[in-house]
Formats: C-alpha cells, structure tokens, sequence
C-alpha cells in the first residue's frame, strides 16, 4: 500500500497519519504533524513467506525534516528466543553512520525489493533506522510487541537439508602407513542437493575454524557420486603439501549456499603413521 492509500484511509477513521503510525508524542497534546524525526516499518506488517525469484516488498514512512537525514534497512535473522543467530544483512546503507537513503529527497515513504537470492533459509526482522546528520537517531522494527506486529520475513528454500555421514572411518579408528591410500567414505543426500558443496579436512581438535585444519579438498560437489562419496588420502593435503603423521578426526562442511551450514565428522580417527 502507498502511503498516499494509507493517508486517505486514516483520514476517513479520523485520525493522521502520523498517530496512526507514530503513535502520540509523549507529554503532548499536539498532534504529531509537529513531529520532526519519525520512521515505521509498514511492510512487513505480518509474518511472510519468501523464496527466490519471488519479489520481497520493505516498505517504510519517516518524517524528516533536516537535510541529510538518512534511513538505513537491515534484516537480522533470529531464533525462536528472539536471539540473533547470523550477522545482520545491511539492505540500504552499509550499516555505518551517515550511509542509507536520503529521507527528505524521498519524501515521507519508500520502498525496497529484497532479493533473496543466497540468503540462507531462517526468520529475518526488519530494522529501520533514520538518523540525522547531528547524530539523531530512532529505530523500529517489523516485529514489535508493544504495536502488535508479527511482520518477520520467513525465507524458505526447496533444497533439503544436507545430510552427511562418514563410513571410513567409521565407529573405530583406522590406520594407514606411508605408501600405503586410505579411502575415506561417507554417505549423503547429493542426488537431492545437487547445489551442495563439500570441503573435507583433518583436524587434531574440535575446532574446525581454529586454522590448524588439513584440508584434504574443498568445493567438491556433493552430487558427484550420488548418496554416496568417496576420497582416497595419499598423505597429501589440497596443495600438494605431505600431511604429518598424527591421529586426525576427519571433518566435513557441506554448504548449499541456502540452508544452514553442515559439519559433519567421523566417530573414529584416522591414525596417519610413518
């Protein structure tokens, strides 16, 4: 709905605008034409579904009145505790002072078209927040408790969920000697995901981001053998280099670019021995 739709219908309830969406200003009777500094998020209202190729509408009213005011649009995803559990996705402006879009050139209500397109699955808020070149600054949400609305933004993806299971080793640990191969085998979903990727590695500890990981091959399709993958180890990590002897969990990351990110590992070790 444009704001002028919106003007016109709070008209005829008797009401402006700027109570309706604003809301009265505290301690004052006036009306809140007097307001200098306001922003709310009109769309989303309400929870909403959104998958690639399908337009995702943000719309916004703010009240600007002082040149190089400027309104910036973040989506945050968030859990079920209303936690955030990614980093924020800066749609307008880069998420630093003084970055968005020119309220005053835009008038009092604006829009953007979100595209989805490798945004992984999970439920997005929408942050508005208008600020002046003092530094003045007010921020909404699309959901908020206090004003009734649900308005998060749910993406969606047809992929599945990437499953990954080692089968070598398995439930024991398993050795190989110099000279000798060692395939390391699993079972998966790829013939279903064919947009997954796999980067397989070794690692003497849990932390597979730490920066001591072997990595045996990354972006290896996770299709490339049906529901089923194999790598032969020869004591050589993706760049040639000879892997150290040592006892390695083997690890994977399988990312579909959509759903959240997989890791897997193998219940035994692969002992590597001179």
């Amino acid at each position: 709905m444009q704001a002028a739709s919106i003007v016109v219908g709070l008209a005829m309830a008797g009401c402006t605008i700027f109570d309706a969406i604003f809301g009265p200003l505290p301690n004052n009777s006036n009306s809140n034409t007097d307001l200098s500094l306001g922003i709310a998020i009109v769309q989303p209202a309400e929870a909403v579904s959104a998958t690639p190729g399908v337009a995702t509408i943000i719309q916004w009213a703010d009240i600007a009145t002082i040149d190089g005011t400027v309104v910036r649009i973040t989506a945050q995803r968030r859990n079920n505790l209303d936690e955030d559990n990614a980093d924020p996705i800066e749609l307008v402006g880069d998420g630093t002072t003084g970055s968005g879009r020119d309220a005053v050139a835009d008038g009092d209500n604006d829009f953007f078209e979100w595209d989805i397109t490798g945004v992984r699955v999970g439920s997005y808020v929408i942050i508005a927040t208008i600020e002046t070149p003092e530094g003045e600054t007010l921020q909404v949400m699309s959901t908020d408790e206090d004003r009734g609305t649900t308005g998060a933004i749910n993406v969606t993806t047809a992929l599945p969920v990437p499953t990954f299971t080692f089968t070598a080793p398995g439930a024991a640990d398993a050795s190989v000697t110099t000279g000798n191969t060692f395939d390391i085998t699993w079972t998966d979903n790829g013939a279903t995901n064919a947009d997954a990727l796999v980067r397989l590695g070794l690692d003497t500890d849990s932390d597979h981001e730490s920066g001591n990981e072997i990595i045996l091959v990354s972006n290896q399709p996770l299709s490339e053998n049906g529901n089923n993958g194999q790598f032969t180890f020869f004591f050589q990590d993706e760049n040639g280099e000879t892997v150290p002897d040592g006892d390695y969990t083997v690890f994977a990351i399988v990312d579909d670019n959509a759903n959240d990110i997989v890791t897997a590992e193998s219940t035994g070790l692969l002992q590597v021995n001179p």
